[in-house]
């Protein structure tokens, strides 16, 4: 008897020491995880208080905004990351029925170029380039009159150069396939077409900036412009959802909305979808809401350097100019507004900041019909009287483009 209890003894000792190493590593590892979610959402958005009235009379907006013109897409609005309005409404296929959900990722068209910007100014800090480098010293088969144009001019749309959608329309035979970043620079190479102005010059607004830096990003870190926008923003930001789609790699994701005409017929996909940096990057509001938080927190790059890019590269006209990847306005009432439109194939969207207040609005439609309507429109939602502003920033605040 007396070495049977000496022997569960041992046993129930082995047992609390087994089960309790094993609860102590899988708690670790639940401790590990909490910590990963907190480094990608460190604020607690739930305690941010912002009075009812203004909740109320926002949501009110965009409740109509929704209903009056049958809005197609992702609405979400945030003050200090904290979403204020939240809202998915019609369909991915709209003559088909086929619900627009969560998930549903949209091409974003030039709300790509922010992207490409964020990628850019991660690497000044990191010293792998300079705003000042030569586009040449990473495009080495350019014609000699690029020698003269700067990644910053690239940034800012004083470049000079002329827009690759043009040229390539008459330069490229065959428009039943696919053209890349690659493409462009062969034609570029072979044609080297004439440019609108001299680098410098003046604010000329052009897609080519943008194809070019998302080219100058895979030169210098030796991967594609999708792989790279994977690591340094969508994993970093925890996107769930979105992407650069490499056509050459992938089938079209089952997310994957298209863009719609007046007539709620599909685009299809067209030659230049393969050319990205300009264009490109699919997503939905609740993605981009985590991308705006990110940037806002200084963790996608540092408050200095997201100064320079919300500061204007070109002299103020009709209110507005544009800094290093991003539109800027100058608003009576609400100072400095950072923003971009999007707008190629049927889906039209904007995301607009505003510093003043810290409201971020973000509209991203996959459909031609209910989603033209006026910046000022939007802006003027926000002026409430119920919106407590902090001091007054003078503003540093010109608007042509094919893909917006």
């Amino acid at each position: 008897m007396y070495l049977c209890l000496e022997f569960m003894k041992h046993l129930l000792f082995f047992l609390i020491a087994f089960f309790g190493l094993s609860c102590t590593e899988h708690g670790t590892k639940i401790t590990n995880n909490t910590k990963e979610n907190l480094i990608l959402d460190s604020r607690d958005f739930e305690s941010i208080k912002i009075p009812k009235s203004e909740v109320q009379n926002i949501q009110k907006y965009f409740t109509e905004f929704v209903n009056k013109r049958r809005f197609n897409g992702h609405i979400i609005v945030a003050k200090k990351g904290k979403v204020v309005f939240d809202t998915t409404s019609g369909y991915s296929n709209i003559r088909k029925k086929i619900k627009l959900e969560k998930n549903s990722v949209i091409q974003l068209a030039s709300i790509t170029k922010p992207i490409t910007a964020t990628v850019i100014l991660q690497l000044l800090e990191e010293s792998k380039l300079s705003l000042n480098d030569t586009i040449t010293k990473y495009l080495t088969k350019l014609p000699e009159n690029y020698h003269k144009i700067t990644i910053k001019q690239l940034l800012s749309h004083r470049s000079g150069l002329s827009p690759y959608p043009y040229y390539c329309h008459d330069m490229i035979a065959n428009k039943q396939k696919l053209i890349y970043n690659d493409t462009v620079l062969c034609v570029i190479d072979f044609h080297n077409p004439k440019p609108y102005y001299s680098p410098g010059q003046r604010y000329n607004y052009c897609n080519t900036n943008y194809m070019l830096l998302a080219s100058i990003i895979e030169k210098i870190e030796k991967k594609s412009f999708a792989d790279v926008v994977d690591k340094r923003i969508v994993k970093k930001c925890n996107m769930k959802n979105s992407f650069v789609f490499d056509y050459k790699q992938n089938k079209i994701p089952s997310n994957l909305a298209l863009g719609h005409t007046k007539s709620n017929k599909t685009f299809n996909l067209d030659y230049l979808d393969g050319v990205v940096g300009d264009k490109g990057f699919f997503s939905n509001a609740k993605d981009m809401l985590q991308f705006d938080r990110m940037l806002s927190e200084g963790r996608m790059i540092s408050d200095s350097v997201i100064n320079l890019a919300f500061t204007a590269q070109s002299s103020i006209r009709h209110n507005k100019s544009y800094g290093l990847g991003w539109r800027i306005k100058a608003h009576k009432k609400l100072g400095k507004i950072i923003y971009h439109t999007g707008w190629w194939h049927g889906n039209r969207s904007i995301y607009i900041k505003i510093p003043k207040n810290e409201y971020t609005i973000i509209i991203l439609s996959n459909s031609l019909r209910g989603s033209n309507y006026n910046i000022n429109d939007l802006l003027k939602q926000f002026e409430l009287p119920k919106i407590k502003t902090a001091s007054k920033t003078k503003p540093n605040t010109t608007d042509t483009e094919n893909f917006n």
